[in-house]
């Protein structure tokens, strides 16, 4: 099997978010459709502070990797991928009105109904963000990652989550967080054979963290 590890550009969201629906193909993300799982990919391209990159075996993409740098206390990626795809996922919303019942839609009600007046009122709430700033440890989360159910087990998470650590400490960032739902053993498993460690509970999700030498 031939791979190679690739930065990601706007030309490869499509690919990378066919490989997510592969991946992922009933969670809420994929339900809403590929133009928004495509918007979701965009957003990791928009800043600095956030990277994508994927693996292609073969002519096709077979994972994918998001981390995103929070500048500030309170700063984070769900809200920021929120506002960033708000029109599509109304769109996906409004063609599957089924999906305002979701449980991880109803889960976010409280924090979707904050993203909708902050983006009806951005110059209000940027100057509140503002006052909010505060110096904090540095970390980078790790936002998405994917792998193609026919290549599990076939390296392509390992060189991903090196790949994951490599850029951080481009970075000068020694500090990997992640949140991961209670049920997902799987993952659990994975990610504690990489020397991951649980920091915090939550009701249906837990916190997770590595330090890099």
């Amino acid at each position: 099997m031939s791979t190679n590890l690739i930065t990601s550009t706007e030309q490869h969201t499509e690919e990378i978010s066919k490989c997510h629906l592969r991946c992922f193909k009933n969670s809420l993300s994929s339900q809403l459709g590929l133009a928004y799982t495509k918007k979701t990919f965009e957003w990791f391209l928009k800043s600095k502070n956030r990277f994508l990159f994927h693996v292609v075996s073969d002519g096709k993409v077979v994972g994918y990797c998001g981390g995103f740098m929070p500048q500030y206390i309170g700063e984070g990626s769900t809200s920021g991928i929120m506002q960033y795809t708000m029109r599509q996922a109304f769109t996906g919303g409004l063609l599957h009105p089924w999906l305002l019942f979701h449980k991880e839609v109803m889960a976010l009600y409280p924090l979707i109904f904050k993203n909708i007046v902050k983006k009806m009122f951005p110059k209000k709430h940027a100057a509140a963000d503002a006052e909010t700033v505060k110096p904090f440890d540095k970390r980078v989360g790790l936002v998405v990652i994917g792998v193609d159910p026919q290549f599990r087990g076939s390296g392509i998470f390992q060189l991903l989550m090196h790949e994951f650590e490599a850029r951080a400490i481009s970075f000068n960032i020694h500090k990997l967080v992640l949140s991961v739902r209670k049920n997902n053993a799987r993952a659990i498993k994975a990610y504690t054979k990489q020397g991951w460690f649980v920091t915090k509970e939550h009701l249906n999700t837990q916190e997770m963290c590595k330090y890099l030498q």
